[in-house]
């Protein structure tokens, strides 16, 4: 028997969530008859005279935005397998209840998450759903601007935008991309709506003309208060363009450290204000997250600078550089065909076990590129690309 005590006019609503483990959420035949399809954030969006088959699926695409946005990293992986999400539909329940326990250790059975631990998700989740309606009568509508394009900068061929680009096709924003690799010219970034800049080999003190020219165009796009957004190389010429400085840092390499501890970044204070509101960034995300890293550099702020994200060994994560200008070290643009071609011709990554990095990710792709895509998003509501009505 369960021994997490929860309030008795809940009970119903974690039996309801059980019975759905049992099908995943897909397949589940009794999700019309549940009282789920009934909760107040259902209600908001479907109506109070909507049909239960209209409510149903209006229940699911919630129950999917509350795992990305208000779940922490182990929770929300847990629920995407409870309940037969992305890769796991129609996956076999125990397989799923076996998933999850090996989350929480290499020793458990799925007995034994059946006990305590899956009573406290379920009650997690449904606190979750619970809280939605007060937050989503908050949130405004969202509409596309169409005016410009998005400059999206490669320092290297297989460093391309990943997840940046899929977003922006998601909600038909035209954007350019230039290989500075390949010979192609860094344009003038004051003539785009946004300047994104990914990661790649070079160090931001180069002294080759490749790398000079990329800080005085960075240098000019921020000077212009164009939105920014640097990703691994991209935040250490943002830094140093303006006035930072770039420095030999611990080498991170994949999604694991030199002790085989799990690679995190963690919100620092100054992100989360006193009002309690994240950086907007991080909206909908939680405080802590993993991620994969490669980099063997770091930054050094100058003042006006906020440091919004630290890591474990490499402690400058996430960087404010200015108001709409944001620097992040590690790859959330990250996709398994990427990370494939990565592991093939990134020396560093050769030396990792292949087999193993792919495991690995493939067991937090989902959640990672929820995350992901958050942040871009969100990066994109702050450069004005997607406006509040």
């Amino acid at each position: 028997m369960d021994t997490t005590q929860i309030p008795p006019e809940t009970t119903p609503y974690i039996q309801a969530l059980r019975e759905i483990i049992r099908t995943g959420i897909m397949a589940s035949p009794t999700l019309e008859r549940s009282p789920l399809i009934n909760l107040p954030v259902v209600l908001q969006q479907s109506g109070p005279s909507a049909s239960p088959s209209k409510r149903a699926p209006i229940f699911i695409e919630t129950l999917r935005q509350v795992i990305q946005k208000r779940l922490e990293y182990k929770e929300a992986e847990t629920a995407i397998i409870l309940f037969g999400l992305g890769k796991y539909a129609g996956v076999p329940v125990r397989s799923r209840y076996e998933a999850v326990a090996k989350l929480f250790s290499p020793y458990w059975t799925w007995e034994n998450y059946r006990k305590e631990p899956l009573t406290r998700h379920l009650y997690v989740i449904y606190l979750a759903l619970k809280r939605e309606a007060e937050l989503g009568s908050e949130s405004p509508r969202s509409t596309i601007t169409q005016t410009g394009k998005v400059l999206i900068v490669q320092n290297i061929s297989h460093e391309g935008p990943g997840l940046i680009a899929h977003i922006l096709e998601e909600i038909a924003m035209p954007y350019d991309v230039v290989d500075l690799s390949q010979g192609q010219v860094f344009p003038d970034p004051t003539n785009y709506r946004a300047l994104i800049v990914m990661g790649g080999p070079d160090s931001a003190n180069d002294d080759t003309e490749k790398m000079q020219f990329e800080l005085e165009q960075v240098k000019r796009a921020l000077n212009a208060n164009i939105p920014y957004l640097g990703i691994c190389l991209g935040l250490q010429v943002a830094v140093k363009a303006k006035g930072g400085k770039v420095v030999q840092g611990i080498k991170e390499i994949g999604l694991r450290d030199s002790e085989g501890l799990p690679y995190h970044v963690s919100l620092t204070d100054i992100a989360l204000t006193a009002l309690g509101k994240k950086d907007p960034l991080f909206l909908g995300l939680r405080n802590d997250f993993r991620v994969f890293q490669l980099h063997g550099e770091t930054v050094e702020l100058v003042e006006n600078m906020q440091l919004l994200a630290v890591g474990r060994e490499c402690h400058n994560q996430i960087v404010q550089i200015q108001p709409k200008a944001y620097g992040i070290q590690s790859h959330f643009e990250l996709t398994m065909t990427m990370l494939q071609t990565w592991l093939q011709v990134d020396k560093d990554l050769g030396r990792l076990d292949k087999q193993q990095v792919v495991d690995e990710f493939a067991t937090i792709e989902e959640v990672y590129t929820l995350v992901g895509l958050s942040l871009f998003r969100n990066f994109l509501y702050i450069a004005g690309v997607i406006i509040n009505e």
